[in-house]
């Protein structure tokens, strides 16, 4: 395995990580939205799901790029794809 490898393992590792961050913050935020009745606090809410949103696409772009780009394991790579399609469908 080379240096490129063992950055681009770094690199999902990480971006498994901040995808585990957005799904749980993004049900704490739907949680907070259920509830609340402040009206800046909901849209200051919406505003940081639709960026937690954008961020879950950039990692899911990043991750094909990586994938197709890779020459060696992917496993890694495919954890990642697989733990962003199960964040998708429970959005």
């Amino acid at each position: 395995m080379n240096k490129l490898d063992y950055r681009s393992d770094s690199l999902v590792s990480s971006m498994c990580r901040e995808l585990d961050y957005i799904k749980f913050r993004s049900q704490s935020i739907r949680n907070s939205l259920y509830n609340c009745q402040n009206k800046l606090l909901v849209i200051r809410l919406r505003n940081e799901l639709i960026n937690l949103n954008n961020r879950k696409e950039s990692i899911r772009k990043l991750s094909l790029i990586i994938k197709q780009n890779s020459s060696q394991n992917t496993l890694s790579i495919d954890l990642l794809v697989e733990m962003i399609r199960r964040t998708l469908i429970f959005s």
